[in-house]
């Protein structure tokens, strides 16, 4: 569900990513080693609370059958931190907390999806419903110039979700997916990175309203259960963000169909 993992040894920054995320090969409990894109919580605008959407956004997908990477908890001991060689990344990390949130590093042969890209015809029941759980999730930040998405062939992989589950108590205008009219801003162009090529084309969201469906309060109670204490300053952002997935679950059927009339 979400596996703690003890960073041994730094790989390098990332290629790209507006907080400094990093490769870091890991050690299990097992001994197996594990590589990772770590996000230390120093470098999100969120701080822990942007570690603990990203890991409820993880399980959720998972348990969706969404294309997530594995996610990790990464413990960073003070021995590892301070033999950091890059002197930013080490500063960082002593300054966040010592669990990082950790996806598994995908094999060679993906990429980031580029500007313009054509969704390939296998991709497109599984982009509609990417589509989905962003709107559901109230992720913004899947979007033509941050696609925070990467593609082998017909195989898609979708990461970065500390932005979901925002706060929307007391926030003007905002109306829960299940009500009618409330994803009409997602009409515009060029919100979500799949919008225009999905806009008009026929959906069909059985199957993740089933899976969703099968996410019971018990589940939700492991996911909260799985988020480290030393994130315990996200609590109030993290109960609030299973609530709501219950209640989107809850009333799924019309969130999906408003999903729907979003994309016609």
């Amino acid at each position: 569900m979400l596996s703690l993992v003890t960073a041994v040894r730094f790989d390098g920054r990332a290629t790209s990513g507006r907080t400094v995320p990093c490769r870091l090969s890991c050690e299990a409990d097992d001994g197996d080693e594990v590589e990772v894109v770590a996000k230390f919580s120093d470098g999100c605008d969120r701080k822990v609370t942007a570690l603990a959407m990203e890991a409820i956004a993880a399980m959720l997908a998972a348990d969706l059958d969404l294309p997530v990477p594995e996610p990790f908890l990464v413990l960073l001991e003070p021995e590892f931190v301070a033999g950091l060689p890059d002197a930013e990344v080490a500063a960082r990390a002593r300054r966040s907390s010592p669990v990082a949130f950790g996806s598994k590093h995908l094999p060679p042969g993906y990429t980031s999806w580029p500007l313009g890209k054509t969704i390939p015809k296998d991709a497109m029941a599984m982009a509609a419903e990417i589509f989905a759980f962003d709107a559901l999730i109230v992720n913004e930040d899947r979007r033509t110039t941050n696609p925070n998405c990467l593609f082998s062939g017909a195989s898609l992989a979708i990461y970065d979700h500390e932005m979901a589950f925002p706060a929307t108590e007391g926030l003007i205008g905002w109306q829960p997916p299940w009500e009618i009219g409330s994803l009409a801003s997602l009409k515009q162009t060029q919100r979500h990175l799949f919008s225009e090529q999905l806009r008009g084309k026929p959906v069909n969201f059985d199957r993740l309203a089933g899976a969703w469906l099968a996410v019971t309060d018990e589940r939700l109670a492991v996911y909260r259960a799985a988020l480290p204490d030393t994130w315990s300053a996200a609590a109030q952002h993290s109960d609030r963000a299973l609530l709501y997935i219950a209640q989107v679950r809850d009333n799924i059927e019309a969130a999906l169909q408003e999903v729907g009339r979003a994309l016609s």
